[in-house]
């Protein structure tokens, strides 16, 4: 219990707002955490150091931490770039600190990209800025490594704690490396997750019946365009169906009880088709239904089905129970005509079907 609330107040004075107005706090919150990792980091080094006798090097660590603890404490009042400053020269001043005490085994060179990514990440509006700063930036690490980099180190190690100093000086780097970039990406891949959802709702929206839910004419007209692109290799077939005598349902119960109809009528299609079909609303009283890969033999089969679905739906009024039954045109897909020609076809047996008494299928 007692380190959930350490935490809590940790984190409520990382994410505590600068003084400084019209700054945005997330550089603020970067520095911080990055300061209090490289601080806990500091102490670790230095206990370490203490562990092997080495009470120089630990007392050079501590004063690291002093330093970065300075830049912490900073942060809550600092304007971002200066702040951004501070941190920069510090950490340049670390690892050419490491590289004078240790030698080139301390992993002096990862430094360069970790300011720059900091630096860029901080003047995000400014490319000239960024260009310049990332050229004197390799200047310095090239200049120091010449003028250093072939010198004996102050403290002659051996090969393992030299190695261990350049792993842990690796990994320390990388971290910070992944904390900032993560800090910074997090909002655009948030937004960017955010606009990919709500184009999806749009899209949907757009391509949906708001009264039934099914898929609108607009949707239907694209299904059917791109099954045209591989109409080559499948077969297709494609029925139109109005629910009989809709006017008087209308004109006799009102448009509401119409609308319950509709929406009725719609879920015993999308039930009874399921993943075999694709299933629209054609407009008013009509439906669309495409069958990817089922012959009108087969595609007929499941309209009888849906036919007996329809027989058993029924809408309640206040007293009455109102029932419709559907006529229904269908044809195959005969891709040695235009699209439009094979909708008029279904659309033709369609109204055939009305005309020898409605509620059947015409094939």
């Amino acid at each position: 219990m007692i380190p959930m609330k350490i935490l809590d107040e940790l984190k409520s004075i990382v994410t505590r707002e600068t003084t400084e107005e019209n700054e945005s706090k997330k550089m603020a919150v970067l520095i911080r955490i990055l300061c209090l990792t490289l601080i806990a980091f500091f102490a670790v080094t230095a206990l370490a150091f203490t562990v092997i006798g080495r009470y120089s090097a630990s007392l050079s660590y501590l004063v690291l931490a002093f330093l970065y603890l300075t830049i912490f404490a900073l942060s809550f009042h600092a304007p971002k770039m200066v702040l951004v400053w501070t941190f920069i020269i510090m950490t340049t001043a670390w690892a050419i600190a490491l590289l004078w005490l240790f030698g080139p085994d301390s992993s002096f060179q990862i430094f360069a990209p970790f300011v720059i990514i900091i630096f860029f990440f901080a003047s995000y509006d400014s490319l000239r800025a960024k260009v310049i700063f990332a050229i004197a930036t390799a200047i310095v690490y090239q200049g120091t490594s010449y003028l250093y980099g072939d010198r004996d180190p102050i403290y002659v190690l051996s090969v393992s704690t030299r190695h261990c100093i350049r792993d842990s000086n690796m990994f320390i780097i990388i971290l910070c490396t992944c904390i900032a970039a993560h800090i910074f990406s997090k909002d655009s891949q948030v937004m960017e997750k955010k606009l990919i959802e709500y184009n999806k709702r749009l899209k949907e929206k757009a391509n949906t019946d708001p009264l039934t839910g099914l898929n609108n004419r607009g949707m239907a007209m694209e299904y059917l365009q791109d099954f045209v692109k591989r109409a080559n290799e499948e077969i297709c077939s494609i029925c139109i169906c109005d629910i009989d005598h809709f006017k008087y349902v209308n004109d006799t119960f009102g448009h509401d009880i119409g609308d319950q109809v509709l929406k009725a009528v719609a879920s015993a299609m999308s039930a009874t088709v399921g993943d075999r079909g694709f299933v629209a609303r054609w407009g008013g009283e009509e439906f669309f239904i495409a069958f990817p890969s089922l012959n009108g033999d087969e595609a007929k089969d499941i309209l009888y089905s849906l036919q007996s679905a329809i027989r058993k739906t029924a809408v309640h009024t206040a007293d009455q129970t109102v029932k419709v039954t559907l006529t229904y045109g269908l044809t195959e897909y005969d891709r040695e005509k235009p699209l439009n020609a094979n909708i008029k076809d279904a659309d033709s047996k369609l109204y055939l079907g009305k005309e020898r008494g409605r509620n059947t299928i015409i094939f």
